[in-house]
């Protein structure tokens, strides 16, 4: 658990001698990524910073949803590219990054290298590709980066507007799958505080709708679904269709509907690369086993990717990893 107080205490410090705040989601931004990102600006300018928040994602691999808020935001926010970051990068700015602490998923992993000027905010658990820094706030047991910047807000006495507590419901939203899984009595009571902030649940849902096609994939995958030993759920994709990682994501997340207590979804992510999503709404840890793969992740949600392997083999290698602990088949 973080200790927020000592949070806002660290990070007042280092923004008062430092030039510049600039906040880095993860690449291929979510609503809890750049939601936590444009929060994290209102400390920012608290402190007359001058913040920025880097989104490095081609316009056409964003999600709908995403680019809806950047857009209303952008009269407000500095967004900004790496390579255009570059033109005005100085040595004492202090980076913060925000729902991400693994370097092969952002992409300042090149420049954020003084730990002493680098934050990690974060809820998903770190391992060996986590980021050098000596400002380490990560908890597992929240459900998103979100949460936990609303609670460091509402530390520094910062009033939320109407928008941004939008943009905190939205990765709350996402990151409980609609307050599926991962929703504890702190999620709920910083859900109503947001909406005392003026946030709006049919605002922030007409965010989340899909493609078609996208949708037609994912519902696939689901009707693939293999039950081992009453929960846990396995889906293998068809070798000779490649998704998006957040297609698997949005299966697995799917595949908790129906009583399982995990999911694992395996499915192409291009010619090279095998993807993996995990997702768990019981006392299964799932981030262990995908570090298994080389990934990661925290106790409910977790992913991987695995080149020089085939769907069934990886299907095979998860179901030894499971059957020693998790089931009898």
């Amino acid at each position: 658990m973080i200790n927020i107080k000592d949070l806002r205490i660290n990070l007042e410090q280092c923004l008062m001698s430092s030039h510049q705040m600039i906040i880095v989601p993860h690449n291929k931004v979510d609503f809890d990524a750049i939601g936590s990102a444009i929060a994290l600006t209102l400390i920012g300018n608290k402190y007359k910073k001058d913040p920025y928040v880097i989104v490095n994602d081609p316009p056409h691999i964003m999600e709908r949803g995403c680019k809806i808020i950047m857009d209303d935001s952008k009269n407000d926010i500095k967004f900004t590219n790496k390579e255009k970051y570059l033109k005005i990068h100085n040595d004492d700015n202090l980076f913060v990054l925000t729902d991400v602490n693994k370097k092969r998923l952002i992409s300042m992993a090149d420049i954020a290298k003084n730990p002493e000027k680098t934050f990690i905010i974060d809820h998903h658990l770190p391992d060996d590709d986590t980021l050098e820094s000596n400002h380490i706030y990560i908890d597992s047991t929240v459900s998103s980066a979100s949460e936990i910047i609303y609670k460091l807000l509402n530390e520094y006495k910062i009033k939320i507007p109407v928008n941004i507590a939008n943009y905190l419901l939205a990765g709350i939203y996402l990151d409980t799958s609609k307050f599926v899984k991962n929703t504890s009595p702190q999620t709920m009571e910083i859900v109503s505080k947001l909406m005392h902030c003026g946030a709006n649940l049919d605002t922030v849902s007409s965010w989340f709708t899909e493609d078609i096609e996208s949708y037609k994939k994912v519902h696939a995958l689901v009707s693939a679904m293999d039950v081992i030993q009453y929960t846990y759920a396995l889906i293998q994709a068809s070798d000779d269709v490649e998704y998006e990682k957040e297609e698997l994501a949005k299966a697995a997340d799917e595949a908790l509907k129906f009583g399982n207590d995990a999911s694992f979804v395996i499915g192409r992510l291009s010619d090279e690369i095998i993807g993996i999503s995990a997702r768990s709404k019981s006392d299964l840890n799932v981030e262990p086993i995908m570090k298994e793969f080389g990934g990661g992740g925290n106790n409910h949600s977790g992913a991987a990717q695995i080149k020089g392997s085939t769907i069934p083999e990886i299907g095979e290698q998860l179901k030894k990893i499971l059957k020693p602990k998790y089931y009898n088949k």
